[in-house]
């Protein structure tokens, strides 16, 4: 084993990467990876984990700057993964990109996204996570179906808010990756589209159509099956109108977003404040806010896991449209259909 981190002039070094063989080796066995018993896989994957703790180093380094004592990156369950393998199991859920303009709503007319917004009248922080209309975080694993995921939790959440139903009761995740025939099932989708599949044909329970992340065929579903529908929706660009989202969340419920997660390989817990572009490649729900501390946030619900970030969310700076988060915004309002 001293073989693999020897490598190297500098006796400081050698010590150093013994000690993150020793992180990687622990690391390995938490996560049961089968690369523990192939010694060539194993040194490859030690020095992806490697890098993964330098590129989460060298991430941390604005934070220290402004004083922050806690890392926002590190090492978590994507660690042995390298920039191209995470892409391409967790960020292909939104391959197929259509114009936000073509989904444009005109349904709602309170609260409309583009009406003023008096930032005085809003709470100072809104958390739908206290308020018992969420259901445990999920995780995709290898099915590039967040464009599904992130809708369904949006419709759950609005059943109990809108008092369609009494608890939260998860619907049917793999019934959107099968049959909404408009998007890709795990090979990607899009969030606006997804709403107004929904609208059109609704969503059953998922103890009637269980989760199995793979794309199949599409399974018959009984014409008197009690379903949650989309009523209406509004899918738009919101950014430098990222007030609207507070509105919305403080005054309707949590939202479905589209944003560029390419950096949240290295997450581990904290406020998100830095390295992220616009490019979108990942639909999340964003579920509050606080505007009380020194970096006003959003919270953001993922679907990488309950052991991903902190409990299976993030926190992102509220504003300045920071991985795109206010690029593609959809807002409903969900009905029974019995």
């Amino acid at each position: 084993m001293n073989t693999l981190v020897s490598q190297g002039d500098d006796s400081d070094l050698k010590f150093r990467k013994g000690i993150l063989f020793s992180q990687f080796y622990d690391f390995a066995a938490k996560h049961n990876r089968s690369y523990l018993y192939n010694s060539s896989e194993l040194l490859s994957r030690f020095l992806v984990f490697q890098n993964s703790a330098q590129q989460a180093n060298l991430m941390n380094l604005p934070y220290v700057k402004e004083g922050k004592s806690r890392p926002v990156f590190g090492i978590n369950k994507f660690a042995d993964l390298t920039p191209a393998e995470f892409k391409a199991k967790y960020l292909s859920g939104l391959k197929k990109r259509r114009p936000v303009l073509k989904f444009r709503s005109n349904r709602f007319t309170a609260g409309d996204f583009h009406s003023p917004v008096e930032m005085s009248s809003l709470p100072v922080s809104v958390d739908w996570r206290k308020k018992s209309v969420l259901s445990p975080v999920i995780d995709q694993k290898g099915c590039g179906a967040c464009w599904a995921i992130s809708t369904v939790e949006t419709m759950e959440a609005m059943s109990v808010i809108s008092n369609q139903t009494k608890v939260v009761d998860r619907l049917s995740i793999q019934e959107f990756i099968d049959c909404d025939d408009e998007n890709k099932g795990c090979e990607g989708g899009d969030i606006c589209q997804a709403a107004n599949w929904a609208q059109t044909h609704g969503i059953i329970p998922e103890k009637d159509y269980p989760l199995t992340r793979k794309t199949g065929t599409c399974k018959p579903i009984s014409q008197s099956a009690k379903k949650i529908k989309v009523a209406d929706s509004k899918c738009d660009s919101l950014v430098g109108k990222e007030d609207k989202i507070l509105e919305t969340l403080a005054n309707h419920g949590p939202v479905t977003v589209a944003v560029d997660a390419t950096t949240w390989h290295n997450y581990v817990g904290g406020i998100i404040r830095f390295h992220c572009s616009d490019e979108i490649n990942h639909a999340v729900q964003i579920v509050g806010y606080n505007l009380e501390g020194e970096v006003p946030y959003y919270i953001i619900r993922n679907s990488w896991g309950s052991d991903f970030g902190e409990k299976g969310y993030l926190y992102l700076k509220y504003g300045g449209n920071l991985c795109g988060v206010a690029k593609e915004v959809v807002k409903l309002n969900v009905t029974t259909q019995v």
